[in-house]
């Protein structure tokens, strides 16, 4: 397992403010967050991410205009097969707001509104998709790592 020490910062920093805050939101509660994890694992196409980063888009998409949408969402990616998924969302009236979300852990940005939000930077699923590069601020490994051919 690779744990950073970044990593396990956000994660007492996090559980610390959950506990201070006693109160549980949407994007704060456990089965939330996992269900919306799982949600967007089978949207994005990629392994399910951290409880850490799916509490934080859930945060950063969990307004009160979209509350409703993403539960819905969650339920039906999470019952759909994946050959009547599109058809389904489009249905239901959804794609759009999925297209978004997979936009956002693409990107790592929320938009809200006119303005976006940062809300993953080394963790957006643009860095895995990218696989010849990383993103700034990470080592690639060793020295000249760099001047190997790609595998």
């Amino acid at each position: 397992m690779d744990v950073d020490r970044r990593r396990v910062l956000q994660s007492i920093v996090g559980a610390t403010l959950a506990a201070l805050t006693g109160g549980v939101s949407a994007a704060t509660d456990p089965r939330s967050a996992a269900s919306f994890r799982d949600a967007c694992a089978t949207l994005t196409g990629y392994p399910a991410p951290s409880v850490a980063d799916a509490a934080k888009m859930l945060a950063a998409f969990d307004t009160s205009v979209q509350r409703a949408a993403l539960t819905r969402l969650a339920h039906i990616v999470n019952e759909t097969t994946p050959a009547d998924l599109d058809a389904t969302l489009r249905a239901q009236g959804l794609d759009v707001i999925a297209g978004q979300l997979v936009a956002a852990w693409y990107s790592g940005v929320v938009m809200q509104g006119k303005t976006s939000k940062v809300v993953l930077y080394a963790d957006a699923s643009m860095w895995s998709a990218m696989s010849f590069t990383k993103p700034m601020g990470r080592c690639g490994g060793m020295t000249n790592y760099w001047a190997d051919p790609p595998n």
